[in-house]
């Protein structure tokens, strides 16, 4: 479904927004049936097709949020009127299974959402423990000498 003038990823933004097909209409001076067309079309796509359609990958396999944000500036995405986690949609394509508790990036960047980057509080006290475990042998070591 072309749409002239590069506005899809606009358009694709205000539908995430939740804004129908005429306000976007009035919005883009596009006919409603074309606005209508493209909410509809973005209404079927599963949650990670819309995922990678607001995302860009970076070098070092980073990946930015280019879509809605909530009222804290966290990245969401919005499924059938719902408002979603990027976090934990991102840890679930990677893991296979919903987070445990809260995500955040693991790598050094915060804004970064790849998938492969997300660890959720499971994994985030599992990285502890193998570090403390890492220094315990160290010291273990260090003390043998």
């Amino acid at each position: 479904m072309p749409i002239r003038n590069n506005q899809e990823a606009d358009m694709r933004r205000l539908i995430e927004a939740g804004v129908t097909g005429t306000q976007i209409g009035a919005r883009g001076r596009i006919s409603r049936g074309t606005a209508a067309r493209a909410w509809a079309h973005i209404e079927q796509l599963s949650v990670p097709e819309k995922f990678t359609l607001n995302t860009v990958v970076l070098d070092g396999g980073h990946m930015v949020w280019t879509g809605e944000r909530d009222q804290g500036l966290a990245p969401v995405l919005t499924h059938r009127g719902r408002k979603l986690s990027v976090r934990k949609i991102a840890y679930g394509i990677e893991h296979g299974h919903p987070p445990v508790g809260s995500t955040k990036s693991a790598c050094e960047y915060a804004w970064c959402v790849a998938p492969e980057h997300q660890a959720d509080a499971a994994l985030d006290s599992d990285n502890a423990r193998s570090f403390a475990a890492q220094l315990d042998a160290a010291a273990e070591r260090l003390g043998a000498n």
